[in-house]
């Protein structure tokens, strides 16, 4: 894509050039100079934007990377956390079981008392 325009950048400059020479009412040395510093401008800005199109592929290659990496710590601190959360709570889930079945007994021995014998 940034092949295509260049060229076209290439190509409209050049056409734009000869247009000029062709139209104007200057001498050819002044038309040379024109040309020659034009062609230098051009030249220029064309350097520019494939300077910045490959500044742009860096960053955006960079930030990927990051992200990779983020995305790669995140989950190891995830699922670390859960590992903590886990055991700490699996003590307290083992006494809350107890104390359930406890209870539970409790009310059925409950239920034995108070139901008539028969």
């Amino acid at each position: 894509m940034a092949n295509n325009f260049l060229k076209g950048l290439i190509f409209g400059s050049l056409a734009g050039g000869i247009y000029t020479l062709l139209k104007t009412p200057r001498s050819g040395e002044e038309n040379r100079e024109f040309l020659l510093d034009y062609l230098d401008d051009t030249t220029l800005l064309v350097d520019d934007v494939t300077k910045s199109l490959n500044d742009l592929k860096g960053a955006i290659s960079t930030l990927s990377n990051e992200g990779k990496t983020l995305t790669n710590e995140f989950t190891q601190e995830v699922t670390v956390s859960i590992e903590e959360f886990t055991n700490q709570t699996e003590p307290r889930m083992r006494r809350i079981q107890e104390q359930t079945e406890k209870i539970s007994k409790d009310i059925t021995e409950l239920d034995k008392q108070i139901s008539p014998t028969e």
